[in-house]
């Protein structure tokens, strides 16, 4: 007896050891299937099954603190070992060291080197797949971990053949619970839904930092109502039990662990699909389950079968029963168990007739659903897929969108009351690109229109590299070329799309007298999906003594701001590293422009 009480004891240190070694098997998991090529987002799974299952080997039993302390180690060994896949995967790909790919990952996402809807969608379907995993393991596990302690000293008038002579039973009612258990259940799913609406809009495009963060706000959400409504999950599966009075004491039957004693089987339906409840039962098995319960009584009472056992935990007594609180779905309260200990009950209100205590009135209706606690899940949702989103925007303007030089950011987010700081010099900031891997390729950072971020803020630019950038319109624009290329690049506003900032840029061209060469002004290409356009144009320079071809390019950044660049081809000028830093140019805008030869215009 003993034995057993001390193995149901609850030893969170070695629990927490016990979920550590756990979730490190699904951070393997994580990682292996990730080598493979594979979507790791399965293996969340492993990580909250064994994670959970082992804090429950080594602690003893899950309890509601254990689930707590499993999950918030679930939550970290998941982000651990999703940034060490992405990690693992850049150290192949650069040839670097793992460790050192692992510190930069929120560098290379910032500058852009690593995708970040890709990133953030697949941490999210990671922690989807923990969810998923973890509820069913916690039911089971906060399930096992509610069987009381029987206590010591129980009796009841009657000798060995009389005791549960006189008993009267209760069945209860799974229909009775439905309201509770449907409401409550539904409540998990409302911050659900929108979080995985929310992942798939965010890897299509549009603002995916905004999109995924929202996601997670709502995915937050429910988790949160999950801790919230697995007490209420738990309340209902107590209806499949049934409540036994004899003696002047409430007796609490678990039907399916008293099928398992052998001298006391009462159907011969296991349970393995279908729990084994009143319901499901003949009425030749309802008979015999009452011989069998009024035979564990009377045996438990006369103190035939030791505290400890299965059988008491199968028909235990709930001796000095009293009741504290009543709720329109159970009756709360404490019970003896043993050495002047009490613990605590919740019994719910699915046994018609019955009433735990004299004074109280006897169950006659089904319970109410608790509706409000939908209600209490779409403001949740609501509020944390806001905050979200609210945090995603501040960061997408904190990024200056690009890729920072080896200089400190030049990104400047005024706050409401601002702390002066020197302003950024441009022109010391530009620097060739060479955290991308870029040689002829640099980085210039022009000022951004004050809609665009709110405040002061920079945007950079990809422009060939060379001694002598100008910075035009107030540092609004930037300008440079080398090698035959010249770059000029700005920020615009439009209340069109890629395809309007385009040819407003070619109409800016035409009335600026700009001598287009009529077979050379090809119809504009735009890309929906990504708002991004294209516009070739062929036009003549020093009395068409020069040929030039031009790339007008119109990408949208946010909030109706397009980053408009000209790219510019300058025959005459190019030399041997023209083809080089057309390829630059090419990666750094995501197009394939066209290569032209190099021609004497002199």
């Amino acid at each position: 007896m003993e034995q057993e009480r001390k193995k149901r004891r609850e030893n969170v240190a070695a629990g927490i050891v016990g979920a550590l070694i756990g979730s490190l098997a699904g951070v393997i998991c994580t990682l292996v299937i990730g080598q493979l090529g594979y979507v790791a987002s399965v293996s969340g799974l492993v990580m909250a099954v064994g994670a959970l299952k082992g804090y429950e080997a080594l602690g003893g039993r899950l309890s509601k603190k254990g689930a707590v302390i499993s999950c918030v180690l679930i939550l970290a060994m998941t982000w651990l070992a999703h940034r060490l896949t992405w990690a693992m995967a850049l150290s192949a790909e650069l040839e670097a060291n793992v460790f050192e790919c692992f510190r930069a990952v929120p560098a290379l996402l910032e500058a852009g080197v690593l995708e970040g809807p890709a990133y953030w969608g697949d941490l999210a379907m990671l922690y989807l797949f923990t969810l998923l995993g973890a509820v069913p393991t916690i039911l089971g596990g906060l399930r096992s971990a509610d069987l009381p302690d029987l206590p010591q000293g129980t009796a009841v008038p009657g000798g060995p053949g009389e005791g549960g002579a006189d008993a009267m039973f209760y069945p209860g009612s799974v229909a009775w619970m439905r309201p509770l258990r449907l409401s409550s259940a539904l409540s998990m799913f409302v911050g659900l839904v929108p979080a995985v609406a929310l992942m798939f809009a965010s890897a299509a495009g549009g603002t995916p930092l905004t999109l995924t963060l929202s996601a997670m706000g709502c995915l937050i959400s429910a988790v949160v109502m999950m801790c919230l409504a697995l007490p209420k999950i738990q309340l209902c599966n107590q209806s499949m039990t049934l409540m036994a009075r004899s003696g002047g004491t409430v007796w609490k039957v678990t039907l399916p662990m008293l099928n398992a004693a052998d001298t006391y089987r009462f159907t011969t339906k296991t349970g393995a699909i279908r729990a084994i409840r009143w319901e499901t039962l003949s009425e030749g098995e309802r008979e015999q389950l009452k011989v069998s319960v009024r035979r564990a009584i009377a045996l438990l009472s006369s103190g035939q079968v030791m505290p400890g056992s299965a059988l008491s935990m199968a028909v235990l007594p709930l001796t000095g029963l009293r009741i504290d609180r009543e709720t329109p779905w159970a009756w709360k309260g404490v019970y003896s168990a043993g050495g002047g200990r009490e613990k605590k009950i919740s019994i719910p209100k699915a046994f018609q007739g019955f009433a735990p205590a004299p004074g109280l009135e006897p169950v006659q209706n089904p319970v109410p659903a608790r509706w409000g606690l939908l209600g209490l899940a779409a403001a949740l949702a609501a509020v944390l897929g806001l905050a979200g989103a609210g945090l995603g925007l501040r960061l997408d303007g904190g990024f200056a969108h690009g890729a920072p030089g080896p200089a400190p950011s030049p990104t400047a987010v005024q706050t409401a009351e601002p702390t002066p700081t020197p302003t950024p010099d441009p022109q010391a900031l530009f620097h060739v690109a060479s955290e991308l891997g870029y040689e002829l390729t640099a980085v210039g950072y022009i000022k951004a229109p004050e809609g665009m971020f709110g405040g002061e803020a920079y945007v950079d630019a990809h422009v060939p590299y060379s001694g002598e950038p100008v910075y035009l319109e107030d540092g609004y624009a930037i300008r440079s070329a080398a090698h035959g290329m010249e770059v000029t690049v700005k920020v615009v506003e439009s209340g069109g799309n890629a395809a309007d900032v385009v040819e407003q840029a070619y109409e800016q061209l035409a009335d600026a007298g700009t001598d287009f060469y009529e077979d050379g002004v090809y119809e504009s290409h735009y890309f929906q999906e990504y708002d991004i356009a294209v516009k070739q144009v062929t036009y003549f320079e020093e009395d068409r003594t020069k040929v030039r071809v031009a790339v007008l390019y119109a990408d949208y950044k946010q909030d109706g701001y397009y980053l408009s660049a000209s790219i510019v081809y300058q025959p005459e000028r190019m030399d041997g590293d023209y083809p080089a830093l057309l390829a630059e140019l090419s990666d750094a805008y995501g197009l394939s422009l066209p290569e032209i030869e190099p021609m004497d215009q002199g």
